[in-house]
């Protein structure tokens, strides 16, 4: 793991890592993720992480501050994980993909890999009044975390909230893969805790039954704001 940044004459000559390892180079792509000095949220309940069972870059962000940038604060979610053969996709609308996809390089001739269809089914009001009952077992809502979150991708917390108006919000029940029964229920990202994300899902058409296989939880995290980048996304302060 890179833990510092090596600076030489205004340019960077490299990184130390956690074990005391010099990697020198003219230029240090850094693709920090949610892990710049991360911290995960479920419930009350808080723990350093990147994500689930990955620690954090909590040294590598020391070292930024360190040598004068900026950082700020970011956060984002993701929804709990449902156990396929749980779901009723009787009640979901099928939603299939091409007949005939298109590949995005033009050397890819065709796409010979199976294809697995999604679902959609919708948030109803009960989904909300669960929500709205439970918003003090909010981190977003009860102070915890202060990180900025996304404007395209808000959790379902954040949707109960800020659109009043909306009786219901739709999920797009995603396999996870070929080899998982795993579900991926893109668009209720929440950071409730387990029981009450239970209760919530089980409120949709189709999951009255589910079972979750792992909960969904928010991330907080270090970020540098652009301001401080090229164009190019190389650093203003330090070349390279």
């Amino acid at each position: 793991e890179a833990e510092e940044l090596l600076f030489d004459s205004g340019a960077v000559r490299g990184v130390r890592t956690r074990k005391g390892l010099e990697l020198n180079a003219r230029s240090v792509v850094i693709t920090t993720g949610t892990f710049l000095n991360g911290r995960i949220h479920l419930g009350m309940k808080s723990s350093p992480a990147g994500r689930v069972g990955e620690e954090p870059s909590v040294k590598l962000s020391e070292s930024f501050l360190i040598h004068g940038f900026e950082l700020g604060r970011l956060k984002t979610g993701t929804p709990p994980r449902l156990l396929r053969g749980s779901i009723d996709f009787s009640k979901c609308e099928i939603q299939k993909g091409d007949l005939n996809p298109k590949p995005f390089s033009f050397s890819t001739g065709k796409l010979d890999r199976p294809q697995v269809p999604c679902h959609i089914t919708y948030t109803n009001e009960r989904t909300a009044e669960v929500i709205r009952n439970n918003m003090h077992l909010s981190p977003l809502y009860s102070g915890i975390i202060q990180g900025v979150g996304p404007r395209y991708c808000p959790s379902i917390e954040d949707k109960v909230v800020k659109f009043p108006e909306r009786n219901s919000h739709h999920i797009f029940l995603e396999p996870e893969g070929m080899d998982t029964d795993w579900i991926y229920p893109n668009g209720i990202s929440t950071s409730l805790t387990e029981e009450v994300q239970l209760e919530l899902v089980r409120t949709i058409p189709g999951l009255e039954n589910t079972q979750i296989v792992a909960p969904g939880y928010a991330v907080e995290y270090d970020f540098v704001p652009p301001t401080q980048l090229l164009p190019t996304l190389e650093t203003k302060r330090v070349n390279g």
